[in-house]
């Protein structure tokens, strides 16, 4: 099965595990930290969240599962290259989510007890995270992500509107189109603080 079939069957998988399973006892689940980072997402669930609602507009009567198998359909059927696109897209958004994780800082746990505290059975340690440490060099980034931080203020401006997945799919779409000369400059920016960053770390090992 491929994963775009995986992402819409996941649903109706998930729901057939709940019924098959039978009933432990839940534990309590943390409260999910708002500043973590945004998981990136397939290009199949990018290309969903673009046309869902012209979608649920031609389709009314369609149902939730509907929906999803229709843009399924549609996304299988899609020209290589607007799928090359989309997948592109999809590589960005891990690119910025890897970035993201990077400098996050997850709250502590020591506020979460487990519910059976009264218990005589041994508890787990959790393991800590190790922490970032602030003095390290910072990561050299991709020729898109040195373009998308160039042009971002100019292209909000442009499009006050848009929100910040549209941005990025805006300046995707920008960065896709850029003349050759123009691509090579950023590709050699790209390369350039590589080589700076691995000039860093060499001295912040040593």
């Amino acid at each position: 099965m491929s994963s775009d079939e995986e992402d819409i069957d996941s649903i109706d998988d998930e729901e057939e595990e709940m019924a098959a399973k039978p009933k432990r006892r839940r534990k309590k689940k943390g409260k999910k930290d708002p500043n973590k980072p945004k998981r990136n997402m397939s290009a199949f669930f990018l290309y969903s969240n673009a046309n869902r609602e012209r979608v649920k507009e031609e389709n009314p009567d369609a149902k939730f599962g509907d929906i999803a198998k229709i843009m399924s359909v549609e996304f299988k059927a899609i020209p290589d290259a607007e799928r090359a696109r989309w997948d592109q897209l999809a590589l960005d958004d891990k690119d910025r989510y890897l970035q993201a994780m990077e400098s996050y800082d997850p709250p502590s746990d020591d506020s979460e007890q487990d519910d059976d505290s009264d218990s005589d059975a041994p508890k787990k340690k959790k393991k800590s995270k190790k922490k970032k440490d602030p003095d390290a060099p910072k990561r050299n980034q991709s020729s898109f992500f040195l373009y998308s931080n160039a042009t971002r203020n100019d292209v909000k401006a442009a499009n006050p509107e848009a929100k910040f997945g549209e941005i990025a799919q805006i300046i995707s779409r920008h960065f896709k189109a850029l003349p050759e000369e123009e691509r090579a400059y950023w590709d050699e920016k790209a390369a350039q603080d590589k080589i700076r960053y691995q000039r860093e770390m060499e001295i912040y090992r040593s």
